[in-house]
């Protein structure tokens, strides 16, 4: 089953969509593909939100090019 997620970088103010076949762990290396070149960032921050309905639910998954 695949899980969309919406991918904060570093706090920047414009966020992105992806698909993992888990939610990813906080520590874990995930690849992306940013502005056309696929870099290894690390999650440091997962958040479950909802507005009251399955519909409505959002994972927000952090993640930083920083070593944690």
């Amino acid at each position: 089953m695949a899980v969309n997620c919406r991918i904060s970088i570093d706090n920047r103010p414009e966020a992105a969509e992806a698909v993992f076949q888990a939610v990813p762990r906080i520590g874990e290396s995930v690849s992306l593909s940013i502005d056309g070149t696929t870099q290894d960032l690390r999650v440091s921050r997962v958040v479950h939100v909802t507005n009251g309905s399955p519909e409505g639910a959002a994972i927000i998954v952090e993640v930083t090019n920083s070593i944690l």
